[in-house]
């Protein structure tokens, strides 16, 4: 261990003992109302946040919100290097910030309250005082996201998704094939699912999306054209309304893999290795609290149960 590092390391597995695992989330799945959920999670980490009463959107971002918390302190124990990955890797929540000014910016004007950044931020000062669409643009292009300018909000929302699945791999190498995975599920959504070729150039830009795969005209054209580095993710499922299992599927993956990061040596594959153990319980318990809103369809609603599976659908 280095010593810059040691510190933050530590925290890095102390961290982890704020997770609440798979059994309780499964007893929270199984409650018979969202507030039964809620109030199964009162004594976790989670429940610092959460409250009685809560709809199933704000108790979703009050568990993203902890997800946020446990990354910032993380990153203050960190030196500046290490600091850095965890701000790429927590790149979402800067995101979701952007995506709720556009939205607001092409509606009504009402947004949420942003999450709040600290040191995690990169662009979201400048993009914060943004008045118009371009403003945002201007903001995003001339920060660490390196966002090409976009003719829309939907254009620019997924232009910072490939630009966010670029930073990660920079950052961290070893994410390599996640991130290869996830942009084959964002592809896969908007070929497939919205059957939309209007933002080929963004998704050009993801690990493993070429020609060929653009223009595949079924599931198992675009798995091939994929190859293993990013088809993986696909699994095997059978029809573009199966992607929900494949993105468990993702994040089953990244649990997999994190448990074994966590084992070696090398600090920045421990710091690594933490913040994904920590966004998987995240996204575990945010779907646990939907399936206890919605017991009847639950699974439908799997990919948008936690922050950064909501990143792979595309559009804000």
């Amino acid at each position: 261990m280095k010593p810059a590092w040691t510190a933050g390391v530590t925290r890095a597995r102390l961290l982890l003992s704020r997770r609440i695992g798979p059994e309780l989330a499964s007893s929270v799945a199984g409650s018979s109302s969202l507030a039964d959920g809620l109030a199964g999670l009162a004594g976790s980490a989670y429940g610092e946040r959460l409250a009685p009463g809560q709809d199933l959107a704000a108790a979703e971002r009050a568990v993203a919100a902890t997800l946020l918390w446990h990354l910032r302190i993380l990153a203050g124990w960190l030196p500046a290097s290490g600091a850095a990955l965890v701000r790429a890797l927590a790149g979402w929540f800067e995101l979701t910030n952007i995506d709720a000014r556009l939205a607001a910016l092409a509606g009504d004007g009402r947004e949420p309250e942003p999450f709040a950044l600290g040191t995690l931020s990169t662009a979201w000062a400048a993009a914060e005082q943004a008045r118009t669409i371009d403003d945002v643009a201007d903001a995003v292009a001339g920060s660490a996201w390196a966002v090409p300018r976009a003719h829309s909000p939907a254009e620019l929302a997924l232009g910072l998704r490939v630009a966010w699945a670029r930073r990660v791999v920079e950052s961290a190498p070893e994410t390599a094939e996640w991130v290869a995975g996830a942009g084959a599920l964002v592809a896969a959504r908007e070929l497939l699912v919205a059957n939309s070729r209007e933002h080929t150039e963004q998704l050009r830009r993801f690990p493993g999306i070429d020609d060929r795969a653009l223009s595949a005209g079924s599931l198992a054209a675009f798995r091939e054209a994929l190859g293993v580095r990013a088809g993986w993710s696909l699994g095997t499922i059978t029809a573009p309304d199966e992607l929900w299992r494949a993105e468990l599927a993702w994040w089953g993956r990244v649990e997999d893999d994190s448990r074994l990061l966590l084992c070696r040596s090398d600090d920045e594959a421990v710091v690594l290795a933490a913040v994904a153990l920590l966004a998987v319980d995240a996204q575990r318990t945010a779907r646990a609290l939907r399936a206890a809103a919605h017991p009847a369809g639950a699974h439908s609603a799997a990919s948008s149960g936690h922050p950064w599976a909501e990143a792979l659908d595309g559009a804000p």
